[in-house]
């Protein structure tokens, strides 16, 4: 778990941002797969992850261009 952690606190804020946005695309994938495949009900849930995720690796994005901005 600290392992989990140190790498974590490693990362820069545009990498994690980055990393949000990869984890939401890879949900809206997982999603579309489900809905295309097996009309599961997990599919709309995968959907509200992927956005959750979207949209916190989006806000971290332009909180930090928004401070580069002021700078």
């Amino acid at each position: 778990m600290n392992k989990i952690i140190d790498f974590w606190e490693g990362l820069s804020n545009k990498k994690r941002g980055l990393l949000f946005i990869i984890a939401g695309m890879l949900c809206l994938f997982g999603c579309l797969v489900l809905l295309i495949f097996t009309e599961s009900i997990f599919s709309t849930v995968l959907l509200y992850f992927s956005l959750g995720f979207n949209i916190i690796g989006l806000y971290i994005l332009m909180w930090i261009k928004d401070r580069r901005d002021k700078k």
